[in-house]
C-alpha cells in the first residue's frame, strides 16, 4: 500500500460514508440487485452489474431483508426502503419456508426450491432481518414469527440430540440477534440465550494458551484435537465485537474491556504484514498443514493453502474489522484502532474496490493472498459491505456531532 495520508477527520469520514451508502451502493442494488418484480435479492452479479444467474440463497434474502430495515430504523425512512423490505418478507415467508418445516437454501427467481436446507444460517438471518423489519413496519406478526423461530432454533441446535461440533459462528448469529432484542425489550429467555452465547465465546472457544478463539469445539466444550489449534480471524473479530456491543448495553465494563483486547490480539496475530489483510486462519505450529478447500457460499470459487496460516482474503473480515476498531477508538481513543481502522479502509480502497476497473461501487468479495482480483465476479454482497457502511456512519454520525 501506499502511504497513508494524515488521517481523515471524523467529519469527513461521516461523509464519506454516507457518499458512498446513499450515492453509491443503494442505487447499484436498487438498479441490478433488488428483485423489483418478485420481492428479494439476486445477489450473483458480475462486478459491472451484470447478473449472472437468478437463483436467489436464503442467507442473502434475509440479509437483505435486515439492511433495509435497519437503513429506514436507522438512518433514513424513505417508503421506498420500507418497500424493498415489505417485498423481501414476502417473498422470504411464502417460498422459503418448506410444508416439513425446513426451509430451502436455494431458490428460482420465482421462489421455486432449488436446494434442500443445508444449515441452519439462513433461518437465523430470516430470523434478524424479520425483527428488524417488524419494528420499521410495526409488523407483530413478523415480530412473533422470528422470536418463536429464534427460541425454538435454539433449542433444536443445542440439545443433547444434535450433531456434530458447535462452532462459534453458531454463538456468533445467537448473540447478534439476542442484542438486538434486548435492546428494545425485556426477556428472560432471550437473556438466557445471550448469557450462554457470551460464556461460550469468552470461555469456551477461548484458547488461552495462544490468546486466540477456536472455531470448532465438541458439544460438551472439550477441544477437538484437530481444531483445537486452529482459529478463524475474521469470525472471531466479528463475534468478540457483538458481545462487546452487549457489553455495552448491559454497562459490563469488564467484558467489555476483555473483548476489545481480544480484538487487538487477533489483529497483531491475523494480520498480514507484507501483503495486507487478514488471513483467514491460522493453525498454530503447523507448518506443513494442507488447508481443506475453502469453498464460497453462492460462488464456484474455491481456495487451496498450505501451511501455517491461510492467508485466503476477504472483504467480509475487513468490514468486520471497521466496525470493531471504530467502536474502540469511538470508547477510547486507543490510536492501535484508529491505526488499524484507517490501515483497513485504504486496503480496502487499494486492493478490494472495483470501482475504477468496473464503472460500478463493486468489490473484490475473495481473493489470494497477494489480492489478486479474479479476472470477473459471480457474486456481490448485500450484507457486510452495507453493514459496516450503516453501522459506522451511526458510530460516525456520534463522533462528529
Amino acid at each position: 500500500m501506499s502511504n497513508p495520508e494524515a488521517p481523515a477527520s471524523f467529519e469527513q469520514l461521516r461523509d464519506r460514508y454516507h457518499r458512498e451508502l446513499f450515492e453509491e451502493q443503494l442505487p447499484f442494488w436498487n438498479r441490478f440487485g433488488i428483485d423489483h418484480e418478485h420481492g428479494g435479492f439476486c445477489c450473483l452479479l458480475d462486478y459491472d452489474g451484470r447478473r449472472v444467474s437468478d437463483e436467489k440463497f436464503t442467507w442473502f434474502q434475509g440479509r437483505g431483508l435486515w439492511v433495509y430495515s435497519f437503513l429506514y430504523n436507522h438512518l433514513d425512512p424513505s417508503p421506498e426502503y420500507l418497500e424493498v423490505a415489505r417485498k423481501t418478507k414476502t417473498f422470504l415467508l411464502a417460498h422459503a419456508r418448506q410444508s416439513d418445516g425446513s426451509w430451502a437454501s436455494k431458490l428460482t427467481r420465482g421462489g421455486a426450491p432449488l436446494a434442500p436446507e443445508t444449515d441452519f444460517y439462513g433461518r437465523y438471518f430470516a430470523i434478524e432481518g424479520l425483527l428488524e423489519y417488524s419494528h420499521a413496519a410495526s409488523d407483530e406478526q413478523a415480530r412473533d414469527t422470528a422470536l418463536r423461530m429464534f427460541k425454538e432454533l435454539f433449542r433444536h441446535q443445542t440439545a443433547a440430540h444434535a450433531p456434530g461440533p458447535i462452532t462459534q459462528g453458531f454463538w456468533m448469529v445467537n448473540i447478534n440477534i439476542a442484542r438486538q432484542i434486548l435492546e428494545r425489550e425485556s426477556d428472560p429467555e432471550i437473556t438466557e440465550i445471550a448469557d450462554r452465547a457470551i460464556d461460550a465465546v469468552i470461555h469456551k472457544h477461548y484458547n488461552p494458551e495462544f490468546g486466540l478463539n477456536s472455531e470448532r469445539l465438541n458439544r460438551d466444550f472439550t477441544r477437538l484435537p484437530e481444531e483445537a489449534t486452529k482459529c478463524n480471524f475474521g469470525h472471531s473479530i466479528e463475534t468478540l465485537w457483538m458481545v462487546m456491543e452487549e457489553a455495552r448495553r448491559r454497562g459490563d465494563d469488564r467484558l467489555w474491556a476483555t473483548c476489545a483486547e481480544r480484538i487487538q490480539h487477533h489483529l497483531n496475530i491475523g494480520w498480514d504484514w507484507i501483503h495486507g489483510g487478514l488471513a483467514m486462519w491460522i493453525n498454530v505450529d503447523h507448518g506443513g498443514y494442507e488447508w481443506p478447500v475453502e469453498g464460497v457460499p453462492g460462488t464456484d470459487l474455491e481456495f487451496r493453502a498450505v501451511g501455517e496460516y491461510n492467508y485466503t482474503k476477504t472483504l467480509w473480515a475487513l468490514d468486520e474489522i471497521l466496525i470493531a476498531t471504530l467502536l474502540i477508538h469511538e470508547r477510547t481513543g486507543a490510536p492501535w484502532a484508529r491505526e488499524f481502522f484507517d490501515r483497513t479502509q485504504q486496503l480496502i480502497d487499494e486492493k478490494f474496490s472495483m470501482k475504477t476497473k468496473a464503472g460500478q461501487p463493486t468489490y473484490v468479495l475473495f481473493a489470494d493472498r497477494q489480492i489478486t482480483p479474479p479476472a470477473s465476479s459471480t457474486r456481490q454482497d448485500n450484507y457486510h459491505r452495507l453493514r459496516a457502511l450503516m453501522l459506522n456512519l451511526v458510530t460516525l454520525r456520534r463522533l462528529a456531532g
